[in-house]
C-alpha cells in the first residue's frame, strides 16, 4: 500500500496505528491514487448519482423521473466523479414521491395454520328405516304343498369411518407460506437441477471435528434506525454433493454507544470462470475464509476508536486508505490458495468484504469495502443501484458496460431512512447482476415498511435460479 497514494511509514503498533497512517489534514489525500489535480474523483461521481435516485436532506427544485436521470447519468461525460453520479442519482427517486404515485399494495392473504391434531370423526349417517310389507290375506285351505316364505333382508349397518390419519410434520414444514410462496422459492420458467433442500451431510474426520462448518448461518440486529440481517448457507450443489459450506460470515460489534461499531465480514472463494484447483480441497476453503474473516474483524477492533470517528464524519480518503490496508492483510489466508501464475493477469478468486455502522444515531454514513469478487447494492423506491460500480443495475435502456474489476473496491454510502444496502458474496451478486427476476424477487418482499424477520430473510436470498447454485452469503442494513 505503501505504493498507492502515500508515503510509507515506520512499523508502528497495531493498537494505535490509525491516526498515522498518512502524513497530513485529514482530507487532503486524494481519492486514486493517480488522480491529476482537478479531476473529479470516483466518489465525487458516485455521491452525485446518490442524489440523482432520493431525497435530499435540503430543500431542492423539482426532480427529474429516474429513467431522466439514468440517460443524464449516462451522458455524462468524466467531468463528474461516480460519487458525484450516486449523490445525484439517489435524490430523484424519493420514498415520498413514490408512494405517492405507486398504489397502495394490496394485504397479504392471512396464513391457513397447519394443525396436526385429529379432526373429530363425522357421525355416521343413520339408517333408512325398512318399510315392512303389509301381510296379504290368507288363502283358503287347499291341498297344495306350501311354498317356503321368502326371507326378510334387513339392511347391514353402515361400516365406521376410518379415523383419519395423522399429517406428517415434515409435510406441514413445507406447506404454502402466508405469502403463497413455496418454502423456498425459484424464479425463471425451469426449476434449478438440484434440490431446495440439503441432501448430504460432509463426511468429517474424528480428530478434526472443531472445524465442522454448519450447513446455515444467521444473525440479526437492531441499534437504533439500523437493523441488520446477514445469513450465510451452503449452495444447493454443495447440499447434493455433501461438501461444506465455503463461504463464511462473521457479525460482532465493538463498544457501544457513538463509539461502538456494528459491522458483518463476508469471505469466500470464487470458483467461477475457470477450471478449479482439484487439490485445494473445500475443507481448506472453509478454514481459510474463516480465518480471513477473524483476521479483517480483529484489526478493525484494534483499530476501532479512529475508524468510529473517521465514520462519524465522514473523512473518505482517511476510511479509504485505512481499510484497504486492513483487508489487504486479512485477506491473506485466502490469496494463499488461488495462486496466481507468473503472468497471469486474471482476478484473483478470493473474496473478502465488510460492511461497517457506526452505533451512534447521528452518524450519517455507512462504509462498505473489500477485496475480489462480490457485490454492493443500495435498494431505493424499488430501483437497484450497484453501489460499488456506481451505476444503475438492469436499465431500461439496455445494459451499460461494467467497470473493469479492482484490487480494492470501497463506498461510504449516506444513511437515508427507508434504504436498503445489501452486500453479498459472489454466490448472490451474482444473479442479482445477471438475473433480473432475482433482483426483482428481492424488492418485492422488501418494499414492505418494515424489515423482515431473520428466517424470512434466509428463504428470500435463498432464492433459486437455473445455473447459480453456489453458497449465499449476504448483510442488509436497513435504515427505519
Amino acid at each position: 500500500m505503501s505504493k498507492q497514494g502515500a508515503p510509507a511509514q515506520p512499523h508502528r503498533p497495531d493498537d494505535g496505528w490509525w491516526d498515522a497512517v498518512y502524513d497530513g489534514p485529514t482530507g487532503t489525500l486524494p481519492d486514486t491514487p493517480h488522480a491529476d489535480p482537478g479531476d473529479g474523483s470516483v466518489d465525487d461521481w458516485f455521491d452525485t448519482a446518490v442524489g440523482l435516485i432520493g431525497q435530499q436532506r435540503s430543500a431542492e427544485p423539482e426532480m427529474p423521473t429516474a429513467p431522466e436521470a439514468a440517460e443524464a447519468a449516462s451522458a455524462s461525460d468524466g467531468g463528474d466523479s461516480i460519487d458525484d453520479w450516486f449523490d445525484t442519482a439517489i435524490g430523484v427517486i424519493s420514498p415520498e414521491r413514490e408512494r405517492e404515485r405507486e398504489p397502495e399494495p394490496e394485504a397479504e392473504p392471512e396464513a391457513v395454520p397447519v394443525s396436526l391434531e385429529k379432526p373429530a370423526p363425522e357421525p355416521a349417517p343413520e339408517p333408512e328405516p325398512v318399510v315392512e310389507p303389509e301381510p296379504e290375506p290368507e288363502p283358503e285351505p287347499e291341498l297344495v304343498v306350501a311354498e317356503e316364505p321368502e326371507p326378510v333382508h334387513t339392511p347391514e349397518p353402515d361400516p365406521e369411518p376410518a379415523p383419519p390419519t395423522v399429517p406428517d410434520p415434515r409435510l406441514a414444514i413445507r406447506a404454502p407460506l402466508a405469502d403463497g410462496g413455496a418454502a423456498v422459492p425459484h424464479v425463471g420458467e425451469r426449476p434449478p437441477t438440484y434440490g431446495p433442500e440439503p441432501t448430504a451431510v460432509p463426511e468429517a474426520d474424528p480428530d478434526t471435528l472443531s472445524a465442522l462448518v454448519p450447513d446455515t448461518v444467521l444473525e440479526g440486529a437492531q441499534y437504533g434506525p439500523s437493523v441488520l440481517r446477514a445469513a450465510s448457507v451452503r449452495g444447493d450443489s454443495a447440499r447434493y454433493r455433501g461438501e461444506p459450506r465455503r463461504d463464511a460470515l462473521l457479525v460482532t460489534r465493538f463498544g457501544d454507544g457513538p463509539d461502538g461499531l456494528l459491522l458483518a465480514v463476508l469471505g469466500g472463494l470464487d470458483r467461477t470462470g475457470g477450471a478449479e484447483d482439484e487439490a485445494v480441497t473445500p475443507e481448506a476453503v472453509a478454514a481459510a475464509t474463516g480465518e480471513a474473516c477473524h483476521q479483517l474483524a480483529t484489526a478493525i477492533g484494534r483499530s476501532r476508536a479512529g475508524l468510529a470517528a473517521d465514520l462519524r464524519d465522514g473523512a473518505r480518503d482517511r476510511l479509504r486508505y485505512g481499510l484497504q490496508r486492513l483487508a489487504t492483510g486479512a485477506a491473506a489466508p485466502l490469496r494463499a490458495l488461488a495462486l496466481r501464475e507468473e503472468g497471469d493477469d486474471s482476478p484473483s478468486p478470493a473474496s473478502l468484504h465488510c460492511l461497517l455502522v457506526s452505533l451512534d444515531p447521528e452518524a450519517g454514513y455507512r462504509a462498505a469495502f473489500g477485496v475480489g469478487p462480490g457485490g454492493l447494492y443500495l435498494l431505493r423506491s424499488g430501483h437497484w443501484i450497484d453501489a460499488y460500480a456506481a451505476r444503475l443495475l438492469h436499465h431500461p435502456d439496455g445494459r451499460p458496460p461494467t467497470p473493469g474489476p479492482r484490487p480494492f473496491r470501497f463506498r461510504l454510502v449516506p444513511a437515508t431512512p427507508g434504504d436498503i444496502l445489501l452486500l453479498c458474496a459472489p454466490g448472490l451478486a451474482r444473479p442479482i447482476a445477471d438475473e433480473p427476476a432475482v433482483a426483482h424477487f428481492l424488492s418485492t418482499h422488501w418494499a414492505h415498511p418494515h424489515p423482515p424477520g431473520t428466517v424470512d430473510f434466509l428463504r428470500q436470498v435463498q432464492v433459486r435460479a437455473k445455473g447459480y447454485a453456489d453458497d449465499r452469503t449476504a448483510a442488509a442494513i436497513w435504515t427505519e
